[in-house]
């Protein structure tokens, strides 16, 4: 393939125009098609921006009016104090229902206020008509087709729709709910705000709800392109309007998100439009939200405008389409008046191209010449191609007559050269000869001087290791003397804390006899106050008894009248002492109990403290034991440690005689080493001329050898020459 574009000039010509006119085209459609992909960008986000806008503003005004009506219901309740306390609940009742009938976009108005703060007359209408249980006031006026009624409102308390407005500075926007009229299930907006007294006390809450439906088909009926549509997110991301009518109510997904979350949080906070690319449906859309404020609500709503990328583009694809096609049809356009152009100029060409393949191919006829007819580059080509050949004519003709001369002067070289190269060849092989005895030469002095080196350095290492060993032979002594006497110091201090063992032991001992002793006297305490306690007991119960005779003795005394008076005072004095000696018994019994809990409390921790001192006295005589068997271990270690140290000292002797004969060994193998270095010096002297020398001659045979190879190559390149001359005719 790449054959057929190369072989013709006229096609390398074509070829190269087409690839740049169309790099060159291609670069300008792909600037002009950015540009108009940009355009049509900056045209669509305005348009959709604009339709975004538009419809915001729409559906703020639908929101605004009832967030108004609202604002006016509060400012009326707040002045509920300029109306009759009687007719407070009727007025309020009347104004919300007309309120419904003025506007048929509103479903329900209601209010709820807190106890007793409208009228004070909360408990007179417990239970009654439109009231619960508690009598506050809680009317919810709802219209179902045309029928206005009211009912009591219930679920209030801890309700986001009554909680969260109460309290507010604001009126608040409640997020799309619910809400069943006739059996069907619409969406409704509802409005809160707060009730407040005077002096800023909170006193309840009034309410709107407005169906959503017309906003909805509002919304729902925009036309964005041909599949495009509205959607409307409260401030808590819940769908109030959206294509598909079983997710409104839901919470959208792509406002909770991690990606496209942030960005709606921060345009609550700066309320710019703003924008995203999302797959849904397994198309890409275009998002673009508007966030919108009523009035004066804290809360931040939505309108997004989608619409499938596909159809954004569209119009940029047509563009591009046609771009493209214009293109292409201006390229076949510019090849075909470049290959009419091309083709005459080759035309001319092949003149020149058929006399110099005859030249070439042919008989090598030198005296052809070109018609020039025209003084554009071609006839200057072609004049200047003559000239050429004339001077190719006068050079062969030289050449020609040269080629004889040069001929019979290579055969003489020739056989010169042949015995030069003879002898220089006979010379190389004599020195390779000598160069490889003296290499054997060197190799055998080398390998003997590498062996002295080796034994040189075995001898500083083994010197080097004695000199350690002396060193550490030296320390392991003092080690050894100075571990010897810290045994002996141990063993001196087992003894003594033998004798301190045997004390601890008595002691110990002595503790457990008086602990044992304290455990009696404690037990026989304990029952000896348990006798007490009885007789407490049965003084009490004699007390008791006592108290009864004299309450009889007394009730004898009345019935004896004046008879019975002296004995009626006996009797009281009994009583009396009946009774504190009743009261002394208890206060005994309480005593002797609390004696009695701690004597057992002492009678617990005394056996406690008796178990302990017999661990302690047990624990005694076990490291009685374990200190003899330390103390007879460490005498025989002292022993040995004297027998190591008589051992040490001897090695040490024999090292420093060691190191002696290793000092003289040292000094030996240095004599040698040096002899050894002597002998390889003048060995590589040798080497090194030898090769010098070998190089040289190398370099003088083939130098030899190549004029020789010329002079032959010379020779045949004379005859070639001749021959190649003979072809032209001059």
């Amino acid at each position: 393939m790449f054959k057929f574009f190369t072989k013709s000039l006229t096609r390398q010509l074509v070829l190269s125009i087409a690839a740049s006119l169309l790099f060159y085209l291609v670069i300008c459609g792909v600037l002009i098609t950015s540009t108009v992909r940009k355009n049509f960008d900056s045209v669509t986000t305005d348009y959709l921006s604009t339709t975004a806008e538009k419809y915001a503003e729409s559906t703020n005004r639908i929101l605004t009016t009832e967030y108004s009506l609202c604002t006016e219901l509060q400012t009326i309740l707040e002045d509920f104090r300029d109306i009759p306390v009687s007719a407070r609940r009727e007025f309020i009742n009347e104004l919300l229902k007309n309120t419904l009938i003025e506007n048929e976009s509103l479903v329900d108005a209601w209010t709820v206020w807190e106890p007793n703060a409208l009228d004070g007359m909360d408990s007179r209408y417990r239970n009654t008509e439109n009231h619960d249980e508690t009598g506050r006031f809680i009317p919810y006026w709802t219209r179902v087709g045309d029928v206005i009624e009211c009912c009591a409102l219930t679920d209030y308390e801890g309700s986001f729709w009554y909680d969260n407005p109460l309290n507010s500075d604001v009126g608040i926007l409640i997020n799309p709910n619910p809400y069943e009229v006739g059996g069907e299930i619409i969406y409704v907006c509802g409005v809160a705000f707060p009730i407040r007294g005077k002096n800023g006390e909170k006193l309840g809450v009034v309410g709107l709800d407005m169906s959503l439906t017309t906003l909805s088909q509002m919304l729902k009926s925009a036309k964005v392109f041909d599949t495009g549509y509205l959607s409307l997110i409260s401030a808590d991301g819940f769908k109030a309007v959206d294509y598909k009518p079983e997710l409104e109510g839901q919470i959208d997904a792509e406002f909770t998100s991690g990606d496209t979350g942030s960005m709606f949080s921060k345009a609550k906070d700066d309320l710019k439009p703003f924008g995203y690319k999302i797959e849904q449906d397994d198309k890409l859309y275009i998002r673009h939200w508007v966030p919108l404020k009523v009035m004066k609500a804290k809360e931040t709503w939505f309108l997004g405008v989608n619409v499938p990328l596909k159809e954004v583009s569209a119009g940029t694809v047509k563009v591009v389409r046609f771009i493209i096609f214009c293109f292409s049809i201006a390229l076949l356009i510019m090849i075909g008046v470049a290959y009419g152009i091309i083709k005459r100029v080759t035309k001319e060409l092949g003149k020149g191209e058929v006399a110099m393949k005859n030249i070439a191919q042919g008989d090598g006829d030198l005296t052809v010449r070109m018609d020039v007819k025209n003084d554009n580059e071609l006839g200057k080509m072609f004049k200047y191609f003559n000239q050429t050949i004339e001077k190719i004519q006068s050079s062969i003709k030289i050449v020609h007559d040269s080629s004889e001369n040069l001929h019979a002067q290579s055969i003489t070289l020739t056989e010169n050269i042949s015995d030069t190269a003879s002898a220089a060849n006979e010379i190389t092989s004599n020195i390779e000869s000598v160069n490889r005895q003296i290499k054997q030469q060197e190799g055998s002095v080398r390998e003997a001087n590498n062996s002295v080196n080796s034994i040189t350095t075995d001898v500083d290492s083994l010197i080097e290791s004695i000199n350690k060993q002396t060193t550490s032979v030296s320390q392991s002594s003092s080690a050894i003397e100075e571990m010897v006497a810290n045994i002996r110091s141990v063993t001196d201090i087992l003894n003594k804390n033998s004798t301190t063992i045997k004390s601890l032991e008595k002691s110990s001992e002595e503790g457990r006899v008086n602990i044992e002793d304290t455990v009696s006297a404690t037990l026989k305490i304990k029952e000896q106050s348990e006798i007490l306690l009885e007789a407490s007991n049965v003084i009490q119960n004699i007390a008791e008894q006592t108290n009864l005779l004299a309450m009889n003795a007394a009730i004898e005394a009345a019935h004896a009248g004046e008879a019975g008076k002296g004995f009626s005072v006996v009797a009281d004095e009994i009583r009396k002492l009946a009774e504190d000696s009743n009261t002394q018994g208890k206060n005994i019994t309480e005593n002797l109990q609390e004696v009695l809990s701690s004597i057992e409390a002492v009678s617990e921790s005394a056996i406690s403290m008796q178990n302990i001192f017999n661990e302690i006295y047990s624990l005694t005589q076990q490291v009685a034991q374990q200190e003899l068997t330390i103390l007879s271990a460490m005498q025989e270690q002292s022993e040995g440690g004297s027998q190591v140290l008589a051992a040490i000292k001897e090695i040490n002797d024999i090292t420093v005689s060691v190191n002696e004969g290793g000092a003289n060994m040292q000094s030996e193998t240095k004599a040698v080493n040096e002899h050894m270095n002597g002998l390889l010096r003048l060995t590589e002297e040798i080497t090194a001329s030898m090769e010098e020398m070998s190089i040289g001659m190398e370099s003088i045979n083939k130098a030899i050898n190549k004029v020789n190879d010329l002079t032959h190559k010379n020779s045949e390149n004379i005859d070639e020459l001749g021959s190649v001359v003979s072809k032209f005719k001059v």
